[in-house]
């Protein structure tokens, strides 16, 4: 999904391959033409050749977070963002990859509903402003053929935060089958939403795109769990391999919510 993937949909149709100078906002593509079945359609065949998507357990012992709480700006928020360290070796951080909402708060209401939007616009979204947040912040870490995804929404709320997951929920359940199309190539993509494990106290919303570009199957696994006003997501993604099974995602999500936490004092 994307969630999130900093992978070009143009450097993936050449390369196949995930790589630093190539990575992009959204998932692996810019700004897609689509069309997208209703719910209830099932997966295109090539889409159902994707890798098969880990769900590791979490390294990390974990402890009670409290919800997350005050407002801070997408600069502040890029430093809750885990550092190079918490990645494998071979990892690095791609600098386009980075987005955030700037130096201030935006009261801007949402460009993007959740409700309406298409599923290929969805993911190339995902990790970019625009759903009615306060501020947010995203990155990824890319290795050869697998990245790491991690991301900060903040929204006014801690409603809105989770109607923000709930939203996701929905738009998930209709895009069961969907094309993107961008330099002359298509991808054949499915969503799916199901429960997933707790995180620091918390619920969280795994959510899993899979699917195929130029006959190589892509897999981006991505957890959001909402904590008051903050959505804490983290993702692994891979392209025509495993996506990376360590650091586990609840790992990720786990040390932003922590993370989050000790900024906020200090903000």
């Amino acid at each position: 999904m994307s969630s999130v993937s900093k992978v070009l949909f143009g450097c993936a149709a050449a390369a196949l391959v995930l790589v630093t100078g190539c990575a992009t906002k959204g998932v692996p593509y810019g700004t897609p033409s689509s069309s997208s079945s209703p719910g209830g359609s099932a997966p295109s065949a090539a889409a159902s050749s994707a890798p098969a998507v880990p769900d590791s357990a979490p390294a990390v012992p974990e402890s009670p977070v409290p919800m997350a709480s005050g407002q801070l700006t997408g600069i502040q928020l890029q430093t809750v963002l885990l550092p190079q360290s918490s990645f494998p070796a071979g990892f690095a951080l791609s600098p386009s990859s980075a987005v955030s909402s700037g130096g201030s708060l935006s009261s801007s209401p949402a460009q993007f509903d959740l409700a309406a939007m298409s599923c290929a616009a969805f993911v190339s979204h995902l990790g970019s402003t625009g759903f009615g947040e306060t501020a947010m912040a995203f990155n990824s870490f890319v290795g050869g053929h697998q990245a790491f995804d991690q991301m900060v929404y903040q929204f006014g709320s801690a409603t809105a935060a989770s109607d923000f997951v709930a939203g996701i929920k929905s738009l998930a359940a209709r895009c069961h089958a969907f094309t993107a199309t961008d330099n002359g190539t298509t991808g054949h993509f499915s969503l799916s939403a199901t429960p997933g494990p707790a995180v620091g106290g918390h619920p969280s919303l795994r959510l899993v795109q899979t699917g195929t570009i130029s006959g190589s199957g892509l897999v981006l696994d991505t957890l959001l769990t909402p904590s008051g006003v903050d959505v804490f997501a983290g993702s692994a993604v891979g392209l025509g391999t495993d996506a990376p099974a360590s650091p586990a995602k609840q790992d990720i999500v786990y040390g932003l919510m922590k993370r989050q936490a000790a900024a906020a004092v200090l903000g």
